[in-house]
């Protein structure tokens, strides 16, 4: 089952990487959803809510999966060159499989898009049902010109999923989830091994997401790019200090895999400036021996950014 669905879900982003729609189409339903997360607008990205013509757009919540399919026929005009979506890693397990790609393209052949993604597919009898793209939507908004992405609303608190898969992996996952709703450095430093990364992206400053360097090490060590997960678990009591009204971090979807596992979940929490952090995460961990050897973190880079105070657009 598992190794089918990892299947057609990579065949459905090798298509999308060709930019060959009729081939998408031949493997989904098109009555599914295509969810991207919503940037300020945090009430339209709610699991069960569909936006409707009103959306924001690019950041565009839930979608019929035929109505998503049917704007990629104007990818020529936006991306003249083409666009890439490479896979570079994927896993999964009854029903759902997790596929982690980098995309390259030129919009309108003058702008650089270079997102990072977290596609996390559901597949039911041989055909794509659920496509929920995590990707860095800073980026995202600052490339493309798109509607209410200043449109700011709060969504209702998120409930924890009670279907967790009864493995090893999925326990490491909801132990890692537990100290960071906790912040405590002591709960998340076990589960690590000694040379463990912790990655997240970085929005218009494309070039301090990349993977492919040495991570940043010390108490410095940043909350974007790739930096040591035991330099960077000594940040999260401060930032969770900041949540005068509380803090909570709750798992809505664990998929295991061999050597990895993702676990899909949600923040809410109110800053002691009155605004509200509501983030929908997909971490992705890599797990060698029992110890945690490298996390990836997909999120809502906009909405963060903004919450905290972090630039969302490059440096003049």
């Amino acid at each position: 089952m598992s190794d089918a669905t990892v299947s057609t879900a990579t065949e459905f982003i090798d298509a999308l990487d060709r930019n060959d729609v009729d081939a998408m189409r031949a493997l989904v339903d098109p009555d599914g959803v295509w969810w991207v997360d919503t940037g300020l607008d945090r009430a339209s990205g709610v699991d069960d809510v569909d936006p409707g013509d009103d959306r924001p757009w690019p950041l565009h919540g839930n979608m019929r999966l035929g109505d998503k399919l049917d704007l990629f026929s104007g990818l020529p005009e936006r991306f003249p060159g083409g666009v890439r979506q490479q896979r570079w890693h994927s896993f999964g397990s009854n029903g759902f499989a997790v596929v982690e790609v980098d995309g390259d393209g030129m919009y309108q052949g003058e702008r650089p898009y270079r997102n990072r993604y977290a596609f996390v597919i559901g597949v039911t009898d041989g055909r794509v049902d659920l496509v929920r793209e995590y990707l860095d939507t800073a980026h995202a908004a600052d490339v493309f010109s798109g509607r209410h992405l200043d449109r700011s609303t709060e969504a209702p608190a998120p409930v924890a999923t009670d279907a967790i898969p009864d493995e090893a992996l999925a326990d490491i996952a909801l132990s890692f989830v537990v100290g960071v709703a906790a912040a405590d450095p002591s709960i998340i430093a076990p589960l690590a091994a000694p040379d463990a990364t912790w990655w997240a992206d970085s929005g218009a400053d494309r070039e301090r997401g990349r993977r492919d360097v040495e991570p940043y090490r010390g108490d410095r060590a940043p909350l974007v790019g790739l930096a040591s997960l035991h330099d960077r678990i000594k940040h999260l009591p401060g930032i969770t200090r900041s949540f005068t009204g509380g803090w909570t971090l709750v798992p809505r979807r664990v998929i295991v895999g061999d050597g990895s596992v993702a676990v899909e979940a949600a923040s809410d929490g109110l800053r002691a400036d009155g605004a509200r952090y509501q983030n929908r995460y997909c971490f992705v961990l890599d797990v060698e021996r029992g110890r945690i050897t490298q996390v990836r973190e997909y999120c809502d880079t906009l909405h963060a950014f903004t919450t905290f105070g972090l630039p969302t657009t490059p440096k003049a």
